[in-house]
């Protein structure tokens, strides 16, 4: 019965730690996304930029005659860039934990459909910690 139940448990186990992986995938696509859809807008707040400052032959930001249109589009990329920035520390973070929840998966696979081993591999560390 014990073994019955160790096994329902590591399925358990092993059903979250796949789910929880799912989400965090989710969430890495979710700030690959942000951060590709925030760079375009970056690029078209570029050209809009520069064709304001062609229209107006005045590039010159300190200029009192400068473009506010320019400005305030100068200003929208500024807060963007801010915001990628943000996102992709996200992103490394999600993606961090991403690869771990992966490898705990892996490991709770391979117990699940070799328990001989399983058994093995947990009595290393023990043999590790009796050699010191």
């Amino acid at each position: 019965m014990q073994h019955n139940s160790n096994m329902r448990d590591a399925s358990q186990l092993l059903r979250r730690k796949k789910f929880e992986a799912s989400e965090k995938e989710r969430r890495v696509t979710f700030f690959s996304t942000m951060v590709s859809d925030f760079e375009k807008m970056i690029v078209d707040l570029d050209r809009q930029i520069a064709a304001e400052e062609d229209l107006t032959r005045i590039k010159d930001t300190e200029d009192p005659q400068y473009s506010f249109f320019a400005k305030a589009t100068a200003k929208r990329r500024q807060n963007l860039l801010s915001s990628v920035a943000h996102v992709k520390s996200m992103l490394d973070v999600a993606g961090r934990e991403l690869r771990e929840v992966m490898v705990q998966v892996r490991d709770l696979d391979s117990i699940q459909n070799d328990p001989p081993r399983a058994a093995h591999a947990s009595s290393a560390p023990n043999a590790m910690s009796a050699l010191r």
